[in-house]
Order: structure tokens, then sequence, then C-alpha cells
């Protein structure tokens, strides 16, 4: 069972994402860690170098810090769960150096299946998505990224809608993902948000997508829905308001939805209309989550 990796700045936002990751470790039944890349960021302007004392210094606190949070989550989840015989175990670690650096050495190191972190909400989202470290992060990220909005409380997780553009290439990524809703007992819609009218071209792609889909994925919680709205972000929020999503999914490209997600106004849109967790998952992602 692969663990969960929680990225931490302590501040509220990374807390309400560290408490929504833990609740859902308990739920597939894995372990965390809890993570602090000290000090530096890859949005730093220059580099900073520092004397070995206080760099040992400054582990130290922040490896206190860390100990702490851990500690008032699991006293949070004793207070709560009804069973606490499967409380997950939280270690944690800490380096300088940047975010994008340290999360993909701990995912290599760790056996990490999912990556949390917390947006801090409409103020702050374009800084965090559009700031050279977290768009970093996510561009090179060969592992899933769990993004959880300021405010988010876990709830159980029921209906997983994934956001198809029709890439029959991406079936190994929705085994990963049937899997994963498998072990949350979750429904696993395969929504594509289409315009209002539907040409033969458009016909003809959505019966070649379903057909790989048939043949290919193994759940029997899954099947495939159209959204018609005229733009992607509206048929996102659509997801939230109406279809009653408790996660959404989509496949980071360099190019296509996700990137324009990435880099512009759909993460800008979605920041101020919604505050469903998002998983981006890399293209081509064949690993399980958890």
């Amino acid at each position: 069972m692969k663990k969960i990796l929680i990225a931490t700045d302590f501040s509220v936002a990374a807390d309400d994402a560290a408490r929504y990751a833990i609740q859902l470790a308990q739920a597939v039944r894995t372990d965390t860690i809890l993570l602090n890349a000290a000090a530096i960021t890859t949005d730093s302007p220059v580099e900073i170098l520092w004397p070995m004392e206080d760099y040992q210094t400054l582990i130290k606190r922040t490896d206190i810090r860390l100990k702490d949070l851990s500690e008032v989550l699991l006293e949070r989840m004793h207070a709560t769960s009804e069973n606490t015989l499967i409380l997950p175990k939280i270690a944690i670690k800490s380096d300088l150096g940047s975010v994008t650096d340290l999360l993909r050495e701990t995912v290599q190191q760790e056996g990490i299946g999912l990556v949390v972190m917390g947006l801090s909400g409409a103020g702050n989202m374009k800084r965090l998505i559009l700031g050279s470290s977290s768009r970093d992060i996510i561009d090179s990220a060969d592992y899933p990224v769990l993004l959880i909005p300021k405010g988010t409380a876990y709830k159980p997780i029921r209906k997983i809608a994934f956001a198809t553009d029709l890439c029959v290439e991406d079936m190994d990524s929705i085994q990963s993902l049937a899997d994963f809703a498998g072990l949350l007992h979750a429904e696993l819609p395969i929504v594509h948000v289409i315009g209002r009218n539907i040409n033969k071209g458009m016909t003809g792609r959505i019966n070649a997508f379903l057909t790989e889909l048939k043949n290919k994925i193994i759940y029997d919680r899954i099947y495939y829905e159209n959204v018609y709205q005229g733009k992607v972000e509206d048929g996102l929020g659509w997801l939230k308001n109406h279809g009653e999503t408790d996660l959404l999914v989509m496949i980071h490209r360099r190019h296509g939805v996700m990137n324009d997600f990435v880099h512009g106004s759909h993460a800008q849109k979605m920041a101020r209309e919604t505050k469903l967790p998002l998983l981006v998952m890399p293209e081509g992602y064949p690993g399980t989550l958890c």
C-alpha cells in the first residue's frame, strides 16, 4: 500500500489540507508523511547559502513544528474516529531546498502514491497555481497531486468524477483511478464537457472512447456521462453544484485543457466558484494512488 505525502507550509490552508489527507488516509488504510521544504522555494530570486549551524537549527525547529502538527492531527482523529485501531501513522520530513525537488525525491524514496497540497482560496489561488513553484510541481510531477481548497472539510468520498477529453491513451490512468475508487466504494463517472450539439465526428470519438473504456477498465461502478455546457469551467462547476461530486480528477497534459487550467483562466474561475478538491494526474500515469 502506497503512502500519502502531505506538503505543508504551516498555513491555515495547509492545515485544512492535512486534516483532509489524514482522514482520507484512514479511509483507504494507508500511512502518511508530513513534509516541509524549509525556508527556500523555487520562487526565491537568489540562492541562499546557509551555515551548517543555522541549517541544523532551522531543520530542528521545522521538525518540532511538524511533530506538533502530527500530534494535533492524531488527537483530532482519536476524538472523532469510531475506530482508533486503524488510525494512519504520520512520519515527518524536512529539508532545505525547493519544494519541487524535495517532493520528487520523497516520492521516489518513500513509496508515495499521492501528494496532497492546500489551496489558499480565491485570493491566493492565482499565486499558487500560476506562481513558479506550484506550476513547476504540477508541470514536472510524475505523480498525482491532490489540491484541497482552503476550508474544505473531509467527507466520505462517494462520487469521483474524471473529466475526460476522450483520449483513449488515458485508460491506464483511469484503471488506477478505478482501483482507488474501489477502496472508497465510490462511483466513478467519466464526464465529458461538450457543447450543446454533437456532430458526427464527436459521436465517433465518443463511441471509440466508450469501446476502449468497456474493453479495458475493470470496475462495476464506472459509467460515462456527457455534460452539456459551453465552457470547460462551467461544466466543471456543474459537477460540484449539481452532480454531487466529492472529488474531481483531471489529466495534466503539456498541451490541452489541464495545461490551460493550470496556467490561465480556468484556474481563476474555478477558484472563485467551487470548493471541490481537485486531483491532477500526470499524462500516462500507470501507478497506484494508494
